[in-house]
């Protein structure tokens, strides 16, 4: 028996699990968000799977987190051909549910800045400030700077004697068409 879990989504049978509930309001929010119909059904029928497997071992909706949803990839790659999508589709999921108030935010782990970041932090501040550079410019040369810091110091702190190399970066900065070339 065919189970409609959305005015344009419908599955071979009804799902189970604690998350069949908040399947339909996931495939809503997908199509608002301007999904196309095979990509929401796609979403929702790994869901369902999700959810079912969840029954087996985690039936308490607020106990979800990233990790079971890693743990279940593994075991759908071990049983079923893995397509290219599914662990967004179940990022999509946790997001919606998270958003709902289904299951808690997950918490981070907030680390203390090193010396390389503290000081390729301050380069960032640089660019945007006195270079005036716009912030996709300066996402695309942090990188390159804290690459270059860490090949420079490790992990190790930046003593003060080695700071000579913030010079260099602004210098680096004013030249930035040489290292950096406009495209054309």
């Amino acid at each position: 028996m065919k189970f409609v879990v959305d005015r344009e989504v419908v599955l071979s049978r009804a799902p189970s699990g604690p998350i069949a509930a908040c399947l339909g309001p996931f495939a809503k929010s997908l199509r608002e968000q301007g999904y196309a119909l095979q990509s929401i059904h796609r979403q929702v029928l790994l869901s369902a799977g999700f959810s079912e497997w969840l029954a087996r071992r985690q039936p308490v909706l607020r106990r979800i987190s990233s990790d079971l949803a890693l743990q279940y990839l593994r075991y759908r790659f071990r049983h079923v051909q893995p397509s290219r999508g599914d662990a967004a589709a179940l990022k999509h999921l946790l997001e919606f549910l998270r958003c709902e108030g289904a299951i808690p935010a997950e918490k981070t782990a907030v680390y203390p800045a090193t010396s390389v970041e503290r000081c390729a932090r301050t380069y960032e501040e640089y660019l945007r400030e006195a270079c005036g550079l716009s912030q996709a410019t300066i996402i695309n040369y942090v990188p390159f700077v804290l690459g270059f810091l860490g090949e420079c110091f490790g992990k190790g702190p930046v003593v003060r004697s080695q700071r000579a190399v913030l010079p260099f970066l602004l210098a680096l900065g004013r030249r930035r068409s040489r290292f950096f070339p406009e495209p054309t």
